[in-house]
């Protein structure tokens, strides 16, 4: 029988012939991730064979142990082994050396902005965190929800029954209700409370003032006489009304259920019964129970707008309602609001991060951070500086183009049966035994007296390296014309060119032709403004450390520490100051990629955003001139080749940058906002108005001898031999003194100044440069700072 010319011709499994084309693109989508984490090229296919089926198998390998064994390196670190009550231990068997990879789920990923508003809003999240945090709400009644935000409005609500049921005046009804934070019972408790009085009592008077303030009376007074027609509860806000004022009868009635501004109506499903509701939210029920009373169906509606679901009922029998759904319990707002802040700060021992490039509206591209908390799981391995798993994050694109955050795991060593899984905590940089003890310390709080002892010995030695300082003298000879003759500056215009001959120099259209080069050119080994101390101010983590070598402790400059290699003592700083904010910077350098700036007045905040490159904590307080802003002055510093010191004297600018509040403080963790410029003429006439005449003048001066001590200290370390010069930026925010209360300037940020940006933004600015370094300085545009 004849066969056919292809029967040696082994078959392609359509099938196999798919997944190979699918896993290479996922290869491809992936590599650069997966090289970075240090997955064994052995196991990518099993890691996407996971992800596209997500499989999550560790319980195959795994079970809970109990938490009350450590091994002997997390003992001499002196640390639990994990974030929960209970380990994760190999089941039966041995778990060999990279032999496989596991998905671990995260239970929230966010961002630092949006944190506090999605555990207000996304169903059953906040109830999660607490069981994971071990911080829960205290139960109370709300005598009424206020329509406004502001804690003072609010409070004002409240102060006449505080003085009804205290006979307190209205003033000291304030003052109470100002000490409990708002809370109307602990005020009246706090009203009533005798010298001496036992703290036995505090219940049953407690219980007393919930029944004289409604909440355990179900009196049907048609117009709620004394009793909130508007509350609170953890899922929703109610209010009641009258449909026909005219009436005096309350039979409306609203609950307004938080839903997130990505739910659209199709996601919604409400379900109305004469004494029933119950509402779904993309299947899942966020709202269900027994109504107060009987409602009429036909005239029940609900809307959705803004990321509120709003439910409207008509009651069946017009009447006051104590309670929307049977067995809810109200709440106060503001008491809750800062039940949602301690949640949130305690979520900082658990959170781990990742960065990523984000595009703004405005095209450019920002350097951006989430915030995630791993599920139950990832949560239970242990700690240990000998680990035998490695943890860490991954971003799956899946075929869909759908990201998805999941944690993936894999064996470093061989795992015995009944073994603990372990994880190193700490970034795999940090290997000081004691920067190692103050990075656990925003995971597994324990005594601080190690980093107040850190604090010390730091402010000791910052203190004596100041007494110590030395300054260098600097000349003050021009440079002689015939020194510099050619110039060259990149994309000169026709007025920097006129300019610049008129000077006496030549414009030159090559850098190698050039004596000098106005803007950082590769490879030119030509004078240009790449001075030696470029390399000193170039960072902020480069200037705190350099100033603490060289300074110290000075009253002019901000204090600021390192964290990859101060976090001890930085804690011990935020410590010693309770009260202390702290601006948080992030030094990796990207092309074009600008870094968030983090404020915030919690040290463990600070400690964990080290892991997604913020390496400097500056302190940072609201302006001493307003609450609610920060404001800086900036000043253009040229440093010419013979060491003569400049000030741009045509303008000092000036920014503000507004502050989130709530209740009269600054939010506790806020990304900061775009700065805006300012008028220099009225923020001088506004100091000198509200602070004497001459104020702006003053700190003018201030911030210029600041200026030349720096740069006197400074250059004592640069050995350079004066073939260079410089254009600096100096940044400067003003704070109130902490001996006398005064305003002063004080040193912020230092960083070089790109001759080429500063032209675009001023013609005048080369120009007048080439004239300083041909030996004619404009007086007008140049203040020369002369030695002491």
């Amino acid at each position: 029988m004849a066969s056919s010319g292809n029967t040696n011709i082994p078959s392609v499994d359509a099938a196999s012939s798919t997944f190979m084309v699918q896993y290479s693109q996922f290869e491809a989508a992936h590599k650069q991730q997966l090289e970075s984490l240090g997955l064994p090229k052995h196991l990518w296919q099993v890691l996407y064979n996971k992800l596209a089926a997500e499989k999550f198998d560790i319980g195959q390998h795994v079970i809970f142990g109990d938490d009350n064994a450590r091994t002997n390196t997390e003992a001499s670190e002196g640390r639990t082994g994990s974030l929960t009550d209970h380990t994760l231990v190999l089941g039966q068997g041995n778990l060999d050396a990279l032999s496989d990879v596991f998905l671990i789920d995260h239970a929230w990923t966010t961002t630092i902005d949006q944190a506090i508003s999605e555990l207000e809003t996304v169903p059953g999240l906040l109830d999660r965190m607490e069981a994971l945090t071990g911080v829960f709400e205290p139960q109370e009644k709300v005598l009424a929800m206020p329509n406004t935000e502001s804690f003072d409005s609010a409070m004002e609500v409240n102060v006449p029954v505080v003085v009804s049921q205290t006979g307190v005046s209205e003033e000291k009804a304030r003052e109470l209700l100002k000490k409990t934070g708002g809370d109307i019972i602990e005020a009246i408790i706090a009203g009533n409370e005798k010298p001496g009085e036992a703290n036995s009592g505090q219940q049953s008077i407690q219980d007393q003032i919930k029944r004289q303030l409604g909440g355990g009376d179900d009196d049907d007074d048609d117009e709620g006489a004394s009793k909130p027609t508007e509350w609170r509860t953890r899922k929703y806000n109610c209010s009641q009304y009258m449909l026909d004022p005219s009436s005096g009868k309350l039979d409306g009635i609203d609950i307004r259920v938080p839903v997130g501004p990505s739910v659209s109506a199709s996601d919604i499903k409400c379900t109305f019964a004469p004494r029933h509701l119950k509402v779904t939210v993309g299947g899942n029920e966020v709202l269900g129970g027994d109504l107060h009373a009987a409602t009429s169906v036909d005239e029940a509606t609900w809307t959705v707008e803004g990321g509120m679901l709003v439910v409207s009922l008509v009651k069946e029998a017009a009447g006051y309602w104590p309670e929307a759904l049977v067995g809810e319990t109200h709440i106060n707002p503001f008491v809750h609001r800062k039940h949602l802040l301690r949640v949130f700060s305690d979520l900082w021992h658990y959170f781990q991060g990742y960065d990523f490039l984000a595009q703004n509206a405005d095209q450019s591209i920002v350097k951006r951070t989430n915030w995630y908390i791993q599920d139950e799981v990832g949560l239970s391995i242990s700690h240990s500086s000998d680990p035998n798993v490695r943890c860490l994050p991954l971003l799956y694109l899946d075929p869909h183009g759908q990201m998805t955050p999941f944690s993936i795991m894999w064996p470093i060593k061989t795992i015995q049966e009944s073994e603990a899984l372990t994880r190193d905590y700490c970034p795999p940089w940090l290997k000081d035994a004691n920067q190692r003890q103050g990075y656990l310390q925003a995971i597994f709080p324990e005594p601080t007296q190690f980093a107040l002892d850190a604090f010390e010995r730091m402010r000791e030695s910052l203190v004596e390296t100041a007494k110590n300082a030395v300054r260098a003298n600097l000349a003050s000879l021009p440079v002689p014309k015939h020194q510099i003759k050619n110039v060259f500056v990149q994309g000169a215009s026709p007025d920097a060119e006129k300019a610049i001959k008129e000077a006496g120099l030549v414009l030159v259209e090559s850098a190698d032709d050039a004596d000098v080069v106005f803007d950082d050119v590769p490879h030119s080994s030509k004078q240009s403004n790449q001075h030696p101390l470029n390399s000193v101010f170039f960072s902020t983590e480069n200037t705190i450390i350099a100033f603490q070598g060289i300074i110290g402790m000075q009253s002019w400059l901000r204090p600021g520490y390192h964290l990859k290699s101060q976090i001890c003592e930085f804690i011990g700083a935020a410590l010693m100051d309770g009260n202390s904010w702290w601006l948080l910077t992030n030094d990796q350098a990207i092309p074009n990629v600008r870094s968030q700036k983090i404020i915030t007045n919690n040290w463990a905040t600070a400690v964990r955003h080290v892991d997604v490159g913020y390496t400097s904590a500056l302190r940072c307080t609201p302006s001493a001139i307003s609450a609610d802003q920060l404001h800086a002055a900036e000043k253009i510093v040229l440093l010419t080749p013979d060491n003569g010191l400049y000030v741009w004297a045509k303008n000092t600018w000036l920014y503000a940058t507004p502050i989130q509040q709530r209740d009269n403080k600054p939010e506790p963790y806020q990304i900061e906002a775009e700065e805006s410029e300012i008028s220099e003429s009225a923020f001088a006439h506004y100091l000198d108005t509200k602070l004497g005449p001459g104020t702006f003048g003053q700190f003018g001066q201030e911030m210029e001898d600041i200026i030349a001590d720096i740069i006197r200290m400074m250059l004592s370390i640069d050995s350079s031999d004066g073939c260079n010069f410089g254009v600096f930026s100096f940044r400067f925010a003003f704070t109130a003194s902490e001996d006398t209360g005064a305003l002063k300037p004080c040193v912020q940020q230092i960083t070089p100044v790109s001759v080429g940006e500063r032209l675009a933004l001023d013609k005048a600015f080369v120009p007048a440069i080439a004239a300083v370094l041909a030996g004619n300085p404009d007086a007008g545009l140049w203040r020369q700072i002369k030695p002491e």
